[in-house]
């Protein structure tokens, strides 16, 4: 209805314009207009310029629209074939609206869950909306709490607060596990002797630098349990909803037996649409989800954390008489995530008419065989699609091509259908609650990344020494 009301107005303002232009030019030149003048100039003329700003839309919107390449991936063919890409995961964490943990999250989505009306944002008219809010998180002790610590202006937004109190809430606790892993044996005696913890944090590029900056303070904070010297942290400047997926393809293809590789890494993603300036930007740009909208967005918010090993060859820590070092830690994986090349789809998801395309099955299920996964041992599809145009039959079609003995309304989960929209922080939640489940179940766990209108990938979570058993 708004978008309908926009469009009216803009049709008449132009009507108005050219006539006001006409009658003018008509009283200055003082013409007395015929009765072809007057459709001439009056109707011809603005219904021509409306056909104008029609056709030089189309033209701009299909100049910035992806170019069809069904199988434009990532990985060469021989790469492909010969290899997947594979990182060991130690720990996962999450906290979104609906549940404080990676668990609650998982058995939110095994319920069915869907966010209910926030009785704080409001659309334009003054309607309560659909939000996936974080609960216990106290917006004004929030803010004042980072204006006491000296926070820069910029970054005392409402919707970045919530964010960096929630990653910092996922570092602490991925830290503790690294800690707890490390001093499973003996703990190091001096602080060169502990392994090096390294933090990607994953944070929209839309964030002020003071913003992003106070969130990496946090962050680092929340660490205090690891000494200062063996720490380190990198803020990624997330462009669009494929940051996760990127960043943990590339960690998957640089990771290697080198010493010098950090033992211990960290990567963190959030994102936060908690935020009543927001909720009304998206209801102007008809974003929203409202009842005269129903494709609109879901206001969510979330933090996510993997905790990963990149060493090789793991093994039990074991100390080292003569130099008082630990020789190794015990990083045995609980995980592995296998991942699929990217894919693009050929007719963007957000197109008029779009359907589920062929590639991401293709991709899964090339997936599940280089991992030599048995197809009736996956027990999970689980995907970052929400709600909004083909993205639900997408991920449903993967299942029932690949996965007959899966049940679609209890084994194919939508994680943005109960977290509302997560932005960035997305697809790295969609892998803590695959690795939770995969966890609960001890069996596989298929994930799919739907948010980009245009680009796919798949990942598989599996047990190291379960990915056959039926």
């Amino acid at each position: 209805m708004a978008r309908l009301l926009k469009k009216g107005l803009l049709v008449l303002a132009l009507f108005a314009l050219v006539w006001l232009a006409v009658i003018i030019w008509w009283q200055e030149s003082r013409t007395l207009p015929t009765g072809v003048d007057i459709g001439l100039y009056l109707f011809a003329l603005p219904l021509a310029l409306l056909g104008a700003l029609w056709l030089g839309a189309r033209a701009v919107r299909a100049a910035r629209a992806p170019k069809p390449q069904p199988v434009a991936v990532m990985d060469t063919p021989q790469q492909a074939t010969a290899s997947v890409a594979e990182l060991r995961i130690v720990a996962v964490a999450a906290r979104a609206g609906a549940g404080a943990d990676a668990a609650a999250i998982a058995q939110a989505l095994m319920e069915q869950q869907r966010p209910e009306l926030d009785t704080e944002l409001k659309t334009l008219q003054g309607y309560p909306v659909f939000a996936a809010r974080v609960p216990l998180l106290n917006d004004d002790e929030l803010y004042a709490a980072a204006r006491e610590r000296g926070a820069h202006a910029d970054a005392l937004g409402t919707a970045g607060l919530r964010v960096t109190a929630m990653l910092a809430d996922i570092a602490a606790t991925l830290t503790d596990e690294a800690h707890r892993r490390v001093t499973q044996l003996d703990v190091p005696a001096r602080d060169e002797d502990w392994p090096l913890l390294r933090f990607d944090i994953l944070l929209p590029a839309s964030w002020s630098p003071p913003a992003r900056e106070r969130a990496r303070t946090q962050v680092l904070a929340a660490a205090g349990v690891w000494p200062d010297s063996r720490v380190a942290a990198t803020e990624h400047a997330a462009r669009d909803a494929m940051a996760g997926d990127t960043l943990l393809r590339e960690l998957a293809a640089t990771s290697s037996d080198d010493p010098a590789t950090p033992t211990w890494r960290i990567v963190l993603a959030g994102d936060g649409y908690i935020d009543q300036d927001q909720v009304a930007q998206w209801d102007a740009d008809a974003s929203l989800l409202t009842h005269a909208n129903p494709q609109g967005r879901v206001p969510g918010e979330a933090a996510a954390g993997v905790l990963l090993s990149l060493a090789r060859n793991a093994a039990p820590a074991t100390a080292n008489a003569d130099t008082g070092k630990n020789a190794s830690f015990a990083t045995t994986p609980e995980l592995l995530v296998a991942f699929s090349p990217i894919a693009q789809r050929a007719k963007p998801a957000d197109a008029r008419g779009a359907a589920p395309e062929p590639a991401l099955a293709e991709l899964a299920r090339d997936l599940v065989e280089r991992t030599a996964t048995a197809p009736d041992s996956v027990v999970h599809v689980i995907s970052d699609a929400d709600h909004r145009g083909s993205r639900p039959l997408e991920a449903l079609g993967v299942a029932s091509q690949l996965f007959s003995h899966l049940d679609a309304s209890k084994d194919c989960h939508a994680v943005g259908v109960a977290c509302g929209h997560t932005g960035v922080a997305a697809s790295l939640l969609t892998l803590a609650v695959a690795g939770e489940a995969c966890m609960q179940s001890d069996q596989p766990v298929l994930t799919l990344t739907l948010q980009d209108p245009a680009l796919r990938c798949a990942s598989l979570v599996y047990r190291p020494a379960a990915s056959t058993t039926a």
